[in-house]
This record gives structure tokens, sequence and C-alpha cells, in this order.
């Protein structure tokens, strides 16, 4: 899995993991982190940004990039947070737009998406509310790889995100960690975080298949959590909260069978 970080930092100067790549804009002032290296990159459109999407800006700012494209993994194609519906509209408009620049384009999964065609693209993004996607998040990237996509997490800052991606089918992951904990320890904490989730598992992504869930119960279940005994400062164990982040969204397709039995210690106790 790689992780794309917020940085016009130089990585290989940090000497940041091998899987930490970068996440540019269009309002990203240097693109000293791309230029001359071979991390991988791939750039957002700034539709979450204070200051909204520019046509003009985005343009702009893929046409400095050209001749970077070896290590571009994708540019996103505009998008309308939390409206799925007006997303794949958008995606339509734009995309034949942004297609001659010569990038791999993504598409975001937007609130909605689980009941919507995947269009022609290169990369599935996943974005959407919290409570959407995790009651859809986790079936929509196995929909997404059994289609051939290849496909992207954003919002994504902490080692147990990450490390339970890794059981989904994700390919790679961003997030702003490093804007609130500093570029360098940032690094090298986003480089742990690659490092736990690449250990040998018992179980891989291709070994499960995840269901959906419905928001409404995601929802219940996160105020259920909020209400659990664990935050009122008492002794207990807080709900669980199945969805993208946690095994409750995931099935096993079928029982797991010993074929031979477990080795025992000769001089364990009976």
């Amino acid at each position: 899995m790689l992780y794309f970080a917020s940085t016009s930092s130089n990585l290989d100067d940090l000497q940041a993991h091998p899987g930490v790549g970068v996440m540019t804009g269009p309002r990203c002032g240097g693109l000293g982190s791309i230029k001359g290296l071979q991390r991988p990159w791939a750039s957002d459109c700034d539709a979450l940004s204070k200051d909204g999407y520019s046509d003009d800006a985005y343009i702009a700012h893929l046409e400095r990039l050209g001749g970077l494209h070896a290590t571009c993994r994708f540019v996103v194609v505009p998008d309308m947070p939390g409206d799925g519906e007006g997303t794949l509209a958008a995606f339509y408009a734009y995309a034949p737009l942004l297609a001659p620049l010569g990038f791999p384009l993504a598409y975001c999964l937007q609130d909605g998406a689980e009941t919507q065609e995947l269009p022609r693209c290169d990369v599935a993004f996943l974005g959407g509310t919290d409570d959407w996607r995790e009651a859809h998040g986790a079936w929509l990237l196995e929909r997404a790889r059994d289609e051939g996509l290849r496909t992207h997490v954003g919002r994504v800052n902490s080692a147990r995100r990450v490390v339970h991606l890794s059981f989904c089918h994700a390919d790679s992951c961003d997030g702003t960690y490093v804007a609130f904990s500093g570029v360098e320890r940032g690094i090298r904490t986003i480089g742990s975080w690659l490092t736990a989730a690449a250990r040998p598992k018992l179980f891989e992504a291709g070994d499960i298949s995840a269901m959906q869930l419905s928001v409404d119960r995601v929802r219940s279940l996160r105020g259920a959590r909020r209400q659990g005994a664990r935050t009122r400062g008492t002794p207990g164990q807080a709900p669980e909260m199945p969805g993208l982040w946690t095994p409750g969204n995931l099935v096993f397709p079928e029982p797991v069978v010993l074929t031979e039995p477990l080795p025992w210690p000769a001089d364990a106790a009976s």
C-alpha cells in the first residue's frame, strides 16, 4: 500500500519509507517533492478546500505537472463532496477535458455511489461522509477491484485506519497527518504505519468478502459508542462499530477447515 502525504518537502532527504508518495493540488506552492524524484504522486482537485474548486487553477496546476506522467498514480476528476449523483455528472463533464493531459483519472466515490455505475476511469477514490463510507466503503473497494480498477481511500490519518485498509482492497490512501504533526515526525510515523500494515496476516483482502451496512445502523452504533460505559469513565466494554475500518462488515465466504491437526507440545499440560 502507498500513502500520499500532503507535503512539498523532499521525501528522499527525509529518508521517507519507500511507500510514501506525495499528494499535491492546485494550491500547492512547490513541486520539489515531485520533480527530480522517482516517488509516486497524485493530485487532488481541492473540492474540499476552503476556497473551493477552480477550473482555471486546476488546469494550470496539471499543465505545470506535464512531463511527470511516469510517476503519476492519478489525478482526481472534480467531484461534489457527499453527492454521488452530482459527482457522477461532474465526472462525465470533466473527464473528457482532462483525459487529453495524459494522466490516469480518478473517480470519487461519494454518498450514493453504491447504487450507481462505475464510469470508465483508472482509479476509484473512496471519499464520502464518514457514516456512509463506513457502511459501504469496503464493499465499493471490492467492487472496484473486481472491475479492474486501482483503488484509493482519502482522509486516512491514523495507524488503525492504515492497518484496517490492508484487509480491504485499497492500493493507496492519503491524509493530512503531516499538517498537524510536523513534516519530519509525520513522515517517520507514516512509515511505521506502512511497515505495520505490510506484516504477514492470518487473512488477506482476497480471503474475505465485504458486505454493506445500513447508514442508519452505522449511526446508531456511533451513538451507542458515545453513550457507552467506557466514555463515562467507568469500567466496561464499548460497543463494536462494524464498518470500513472494522471486521464487522467482512464476511468469510467459507469456513476454515483444518486438514491436519495442529502441533501440540509434548510437554504441554493436559
